[in-house]
């Protein structure tokens, strides 16, 4: 394997254990899963979200020897290809498009196989194999230009009783084959040219690359891994999917969450303004009549029972400064119109002035300890986003020359700032509240009261220094990383507590903006600091254990590869 294209590259970083191999485009991932009754790597289609019967799983992949016989190998990953190293020879695949898998090797063959259910069956036709995928309304065509296929899938009467497909290297022990996947008719009626394959898809992550933002040197690793993650998690439109999307992941968490998106255009906007608006129109899209948001899309469909939070305006905001020019009048009206509906639904919903959570996955801090004592919350992280997505609606009309809205926006954003004051604000710092009882929630410790700091100098100044000193009280949201997410001296905290501890990338940018409104640009390059040298070293996961900067969960993640590159890139300015 040569990685002289990519000298920043780093096995440790691109572990094929962890990082699903994909390309651009692709709703396929090929993906090592440690549980089931078949643990190894799998070629798996993201169709159909997170909620995916067997997480996607399509055949697993063994290599094997020219005999036949599983052997053990070394796995590499770049984004080119996977590489299996063994038995004194060598397999790589990779992808020609969205739905085919190129490989080639010498003296190392593959099997294919799964454990069919209902309808699964295998046909050996005269230039191909093709198996069915009932449960994934998927068929495989399955091609050879070097090597022999061995096919081994008894018929039981409406399905096979097992199917194992071996691809042996042939003479001169080479072996050529690609995999198709399809749904009505294959796209491909030959074999894809691994070569071809290979210099193509290397080409396309080049070409995204080099529209990825700049890093300072000792980010390079990290950079190129963050590239490749945001790369290969870009679907096709299809179905639901209006527009090319970008998925949180292709390991597990493979949808679009309404949040989330808004992170990953930040790092698109300034190099990619079309792409990044479309991984916000995408969203907009399926927006309700009422206004709302659903949690999020995927090909399949949208999910509704919940929401995220109103950053949208900020985002937009952010967007708009970064690329104006892109941001036509045309464009300016689509976001004025999808912010308005956004704003009033949530509006809807409110009690003494204030918008409310009805749960804590609507916050986007699913189980954030501000709502151990159940909804309706009111919560000064809302208040916050939607003062800013006001102001925006302000700016935008203002833009149009429509004063009467402008004043309107700016009326509605000074009123709820009142709210936000007079109500959760107890002398000492900012609290959530139930708010229908009233009561402040006294339990917890969260950094998702800090929020507010993003009003900037719109905050009281004594307000902003206590905020401030808050921060950085020793033995509290602080570390060496960036911010936890519940403090450290908490009886809630939890190493690997989800939001009620550990640090998160969405949390890290905004609060990284927010003190740099308030001009504390030297903690706010501490954070950023710290915070993508952590990544860096760790990879791009879900979110980190606050002091060890260990990833956990899902190890793979956009929103933590868009925000590193944010971040990173804002050092660059320093």
């Amino acid at each position: 394997m040569s990685t002289a294209m990519w000298p920043d590259w780093r096995a440790d970083l691109f572990d094929p254990y962890k990082v699903p191999f994909s390309r651009r485009n692709s709703f396929l991932a090929i993906s090592w899963l440690s549980e089931g009754p078949q643990p190894g790597f799998w070629l798996r289609s993201v169709r159909g979200g997170d909620e995916h019967v067997d997480d996607g799983r399509l055949f697993w992949l063994q290599c094997c020897d020219a005999e036949g016989q599983p052997c053990e190998v070394k796995v590499t990953l770049t984004p080119d290809q996977l590489r299996f190293e063994g038995n004194g020879g060598w397999l790589a695949l990779s992808f020609a498009d969205g739905d085919t898998v190129a490989l080639q090797g010498e003296r190392l063959g593959l099997m294919l196989g799964m454990q069919p259910k209902s309808y699964d069956y295998a046909q050996r036709l005269p230039d191909a194999v093709q198996i069915s995928h009932a449960r994934q309304d998927l068929s495989l065509r399955v091609q050879q230009s070097q090597g022999q296929m061995q096919l081994d899938a008894p018929w039981q009467g409406q399905r096979a009783t097992h199917i194992t497909l071996c691809l042996q290297p042939g003479s001169h022990d080479r072996l050529a084959a690609s995999l198709h996947l399809y749904r009505v008719v294959p796209q491909r009626q030959v074999a894809a040219a691994f070569a071809e394959v290979q210099a193509s898809s290397r080409t396309d992550f080049e070409r995204w690359l080099a529209a990825t933002l700049a890093l300072p040197d000792e980010l390079k690793a990290g950079r190129l891994l963050a590239a490749y993650i945001t790369w290969s998690c870009m679907v096709p439109a299809e179905g639901m999917l209006s527009l090319p999307a970008m998925y949180m992941s292709k390991n597990w968490m493979t949808n679009t969450w309404s949040w989330d998106h808004c992170f990953n255009a930040l790092a698109l906007g300034q190099l990619q303004p079309e792409l990044a608006w479309q991984q916000m129109a995408v969203i907009f899209a399926a927006q309700h009549d009422s206004g709302r948001l659903p949690d999020f899309i995927n090909d399949r469909y949208a999910y509704w029972r919940f929401t995220k939070p109103p950053v949208h305006g900020w985002t937009f905001a952010r967007l708009r400064q970064w690329a104006p020019e892109f941001y036509t009048p045309d464009r300016r009206l689509q976001v004025r119109h999808w912010l308005t509906r956004q704003t009033q639904s949530w509006m809807a919903g409110s009690i003494k002035g204030l918008p409310c959570y009805d749960h804590g996955n609507d916050a986007g801090w699913d189980n954030s300890t501000v709502f151990l004592e159940g909804t309706p919350l009111h919560s000064p992280d809302l208040a916050t986003f939607l003062i800013l997505q006001m102001e925006e609606l302000a700016v935008l009309a203002a833009l149009e020359r429509d004063e009467v809205e402008a004043r309107h926006w700016r009326d509605q954003s000074a009123a709820l700032r009142q709210a936000l004051l007079t109500q959760l604000w107890d002398g000492e710092r900012f609290v959530a509240r139930h708010a229908l009882r009233g009561e402040a929630v006294t339990g917890g410790d969260s950094l998702i009261c800090f929020t507010p700091l993003l009003l900037g100098e719109r905050l009281p100044l004594p307000i902003r220094q206590r905020l401030l000193a808050g921060l950085q009280q020793e033995g509290r949201f602080l570390t060496a990383h960036g911010l936890a997410t519940e403090s450290l001296s908490s009886s809630h905290y939890t190493p690997d507590g989800y939001w009620r501890g550990p640090i998160w990338a969405p949390t890290m940018a905004l609060m990284v903006d927010a003190l740099q409104r308030c001009g504390a640009h030297t903690l706010a390059q501490q954070l950023a600091f710290g915070f993508t040298r952590m990544a860096n070293h760790s990879g791009m996961a879900e979110n980190y254990d606050a002091c060890s900067g260990v990833g956990l969960r899902d190890p793979a993640f956009t929103w933590t590869s868009s925000v590193f590159l944010l971040l990173g890139q804002g050092l660059m300015a320093d």
